[in-house]
């Protein structure tokens, strides 16, 4: 035996430390420190926050704290919840999707587990080994409670697999991110159409699969597919309406004409399709101002997009596009162009069922809640959405779909 091998043998171990800090959306400490003991088989405890981990000279301590209250852990616990996620509101990086919906999902976190381990080591290879297995047991605790952890300064997070999720230097080891789904209570649809939570649902769905965390409390859309919607002579009229007022305010506001000019120009149009009677009331009066303001003139310009649904809806179209780029503003006049007459756009048209309808409304309806939330959070749409787009989709959408009873085009409720 080399001399370094008796020195590295008599060596008396001494006690490491450390910590971590792993946040959860469970807001319970009672079901909290349950989930640990199911996780490794404990028998159930009796009162106390806290479960300790024991195996030979390593220790875990698990503190499970909430910010409910007025106590010294309550306040304790609010100010870790609160400052994570301002850390990571606050952080640079170029990984906005990551950070957004890390964001989310501490948003989510309700609760907080302050974590001590200790064991003892006596070489780096000995402390190495150990450190090993307890993360593997911290990991299994954060995967188990659809948390988030961090070890040290605090100042990288990670998933329960050990995963990095975003480090101080704006970095991080996944493609993607999505926050955990939150479990509904089971009277959450209670009474509700079958169907209508079927469309929630696959709307969820597609969202999580591009990567947009959505609220999962948004109320359901209770219409149902079988009862009657709007007829295909109430659709062909809104498209004519819209047709005129887009063209309109493209004459006033890309062509520069006057009012004359631009009455003159949409005239033969209006006559076509006999549209006086389908405009609404907010739409007549637009059209019937020689003072109109430019943002109105912007604002009417944009009902090219709910054109564009219209035409999607009447079957001129397969090409309802995923909502990142404006349409085709040429090619929807075109389509409308094919179809110069009320009667002509009629015997054209193959109205899309009520059921259709009904799932593309629910499904903008989620993803427009993204985009105003992201605009509340001072941050851009999410996965390159076209914020505008999606508002005048729900617009339209809401209004072909019947939903809020049939109501009529100015009074959709936008609101998410």
């Amino acid at each position: 035996m080399g001399m370094f091998d008796k020195l590295k043998k008599n060596r008396v171990p001494e006690r490491v430390q450390g910590a971590a800090m792993l946040f959860c959306p469970l807001p319970d400490c009672e079901k909290i420190l349950e989930q640990i003991e199911e996780l490794f088989q404990l028998a159930h405890g009796e009162g106390g926050n806290n479960i300790t981990l024991r195996q030979d000279d390593m220790e875990i301590v698990f503190l499970a704290l909430t910010p409910e209250g007025e106590g010294e852990n309550a306040q304790y616990a609010r100010g870790q919840l609160q400052g994570v996620a301002g850390y990571v509101y606050q952080s640079e990086t170029p990984l906005l999707e990551i950070k957004r919906n890390l964001f989310y999902h501490l948003r989510q976190c309700k609760s907080l587990v302050h974590i001590v381990y200790s064991f003892d080591s006596a070489d780096p290879g000995e402390t190495r080994e150990k450190e090993e297995q307890i993360m593997t047991a911290i990991y299994a605790v954060t995967e188990k409670l659809e948390g988030i952890v961090t070890f040290g300064d605090g100042m990288t997070l990670q998933n329960g697999r050990g995963e990095v999720i975003l480090d101080k230097a704006g970095k991080s080891e996944l493609e993607y991110y999505m926050p955990a789904e939150l479990p509904l209570p089971d009277d959450w649809a209670k009474d509700a159409p079958p169907e209508s939570l079927e469309r929630r649902n696959k709307s969820m769905e597609l969202l999580r699969e591009r990567h947009i965390y959505v609220t999962p409390w948004l109320p359901l859309l209770w219409e149902k597919a079988e009862e009657p919607g709007r007829s295909a002579a109430e659709v062909c009229g809104r498209a004519a309406a819209l047709l005129i007022v887009s063209l309109y305010s493209e004459c006033r506001m890309g062509e520069h004409m006057s009012y004359e000019e631009a009455r003159e120009f949409v005239a033969p149009i209006l006559a076509g399709y006999g549209a006086e009677e389908y405009f609404s009331p907010k739409e007549k009066e637009y059209l019937d101002n020689p003072a109109s303001t430019e943002q109105e003139q912007i604002q009417f310009a944009w009902q090219y997009e709910n054109l564009w649904v219209m035409e999607w809806a009447l079957g001129f179209t397969d090409d309802l596009f995923w909502p990142d780029r404006i349409c085709d503003v040429p090619g929807s006049a075109r389509l409308m162009q094919e179809h110069p007459t009320m009667e002509a756009l009629l015997a054209a048209a193959k109205l899309r069922s009520r059921k259709e309808l009904l799932e593309q409304a629910d499904l903008i309806y989620r993803l427009h809640w993204a985009c105003v939330d992201a605009q509340v959070t001072g941050m851009p749409a999410p996965q390159n959405v076209d914020a505008g787009v999606v508002m005048e989709r729900h617009h339209a959408l809401f209004w072909l779909a019947g939903c809020d009873e049939m109501c009529p085009w100015d009074e959709v409720d936008l609101s998410t």
